[in-house]
């Protein structure tokens, strides 16, 4: 048959395959600016990145460009993601290209690890199937292009499991050194991966000791650093904000992170249960998986993925509103539930007469998979990419010709830096409701120099102002009027 001889030419180089197939479903847009879905995490990651480039290497004081008229020092995440992309620009120059080249990097990486943690534990052909999918499905590929740190994440959390199940089997210590690396630097990316990658490592250390696990010493030495280098970094990080005045909001019941009735709710859990079905499996792929939940397992490491799943259910659990608004929280789900996934087409997609049914509803689903993920990665991500129709590239370029390098300004664009960071400006984020005469009066006093902003949107992912947000603005521009003939932005000089 066809398949079996596409299998078998693959089956000579299954990983040089999948790279190079990840390679090309990758490189589509790759020099898009920072616009489109969740531009404005990728503006504080690539502010941040620049920001190193512009004003010194110094990996521990990250600075974003809403700080104001301070040095922009910001409370944040560990940012080697940034400031591996400033090395790039020490060398070619500042592009976004560096940023989702530096991404994609990073995912082939994620492939590659993933192919050999599930081949040890399975088989081969399950790792090739459970990393083509991975490699196509449209979530996977659009976070790992984006300028963001999520696919360096995937990257440790692999790498980190990898190596950690290779000092169990050989017990060299220098696996245990490579995984306390990279399973830090994971945590240290995000802190969520000492949930969700930390219990299934403990499963596997008792899988292997048993009751002796309090008794191995490498152990205590390997968990205590990583516990130690993530508390540094977050209380250095903490003294950043009391000092600077500026965060993400990690800590408290302000980050509205922590809203724990939300989960008790059939409409939290059929958002994220529906948005994974339809954005992350593209659909025909989820009925899949879940088939893939009932195959027997042949051994007691085999589990591990099953444990890996549950532990990423958890942490949407451990932070339900975040969970709930960003999709990518979902995305640590698919290391392990590919593995679902690449265990049916490893069990029936083959010439066996009394499956071929079965084949053939796996390929039909595989090609209709192929079909909505590209529709659901063509509409929903790359055509809010298209620079034509970006509300906020019009406006950028508008402040770029109208304002003074390195001016301040107040932008009217919420929570949301993409307008900044597309101008090469800093200054302060207010949304239109509640900017004030007092407000403007006090950093005009900080150095502000102007005001900018939209009739059109807020956040670029809010292209919306209503009538009273228009009305108030209005008002405060027969005080600072507008220096630009343009209807639907302004450009307030203080």
């Amino acid at each position: 048959m066809l398949i079996d001889k596409i299998q078998k030419q693959i089956q000579k180089s299954p990983i040089l395959f999948l790279i190079t197939l990840s390679i090309s479903v990758r490189l589509y847009n790759i020099n898009s600016p920072i616009i489109g879905i969740h531009s404005w995490r990728q503006a504080d990651t690539a502010a941040m990145a620049r920001n190193f480039y512009e004003n010194g290497f110094n990996l521990f004081y990250p600075q974003i460009d809403w700080g104001g008229n301070s040095l922009g020092y910001c409370e944040t995440e560990f940012p080697i993601y940034s400031f591996i992309v400033a090395i790039f620009y020490k060398f070619f120059g500042v592009h976004e290209l560096f940023g989702r080249l530096t991404s994609i990097l990073f995912s082939l990486l994620t492939i590659f690890f993933l192919y050999k943690l599930i081949s040890k534990y399975l088989d081969h052909k399950t790792a090739f199937w459970s990393c083509l999918l991975f490699a196509i499905l449209p979530l996977t590929v659009y976070y790992s292009r984006t300028f963001q740190p999520e696919s360096m994440l995937l990257t440790c959390s692999i790498i980190g499991v990898y190596y950690f199940t290779n000092w169990l089997e050989s017990e060299k210590l220098y696996f245990l050194f490579i995984s306390a690396i990279f399973v830090s630097l994971a945590c240290l990316i995000k802190v969520l991966p000492i949930i969700y990658i930390g219990i299934p490592l403990v499963y596997l250390a008792v899988n292997k000791f048993h009751l002796k696990i309090f008794s191995q010493i490498s152990l205590w030495f390997y968990s205590l650093f990583i516990i130690f280098t993530l508390a540094l970094w977050y209380y250095h990080a903490h003294q950043i904000y009391l000092e600077y005045g500026n965060t993400f909001g990690f800590w408290g019941g302000s980050t509205n992170r922590y809203q724990y009735n939300i989960i008790f709710t059939f409409n939290f859990w059929l958002e994220i249960i529906s948005r994974t079905a339809i954005r992350h499996f593209a659909i025909f792929m989820f009925p899949i998986f879940i088939a893939g939940l009932f195959i027997p397992r042949k051994s007691q490491e085999e589990y591990l993925f099953d444990v890996w799943l549950l532990s990423v259910i958890l942490t949407w659990v451990l932070v339900p509103t975040t969970s709930l608004v960003h999709e990518y929280y979902q995305l640590p789900m698919m290391l392990p539930g590919v593995v679902f996934i690449g265990k049916v087409f490893s069990k029936y997609l083959n010439s066996d007469h009394q499956r071929l049914n079965i084949s053939k509803i796996l390929v039909t689903s595989l090609c209709l998979c192929i079909t909505t993920g590209s529709i659901i990665y063509s509409v929903d991500y790359m055509f809010k990419e298209s620079t034509d129709k970006s509300e906020v590239i019009k406006l950028a370029q508008l402040v770029k010709q109208n304002t003074e390098p390195r001016s301040l300004i107040i932008s009217t664009t919420g929570g949301d830096p993409t307008l900044l960071y597309l101008s090469h400006q800093k200054g302060w984020l207010i949304n239109h409701s509640d900017i004030t005469e007092e407000y403007i009066i006090s950093r005009i006093k900080l150095g502000a120099n102007y005001l900018v902003g939209s009739f059109k949107f807020v956040e670029s992912y809010n292209l919306f102002v209503n009538d009273d947000q228009k009305q108030k603005i209005t008002s405060i521009l027969k005080k600072y009027p507008n220096t630009v003939e343009n209807e639907n932005s302004f450009i307030s000089k203080l």
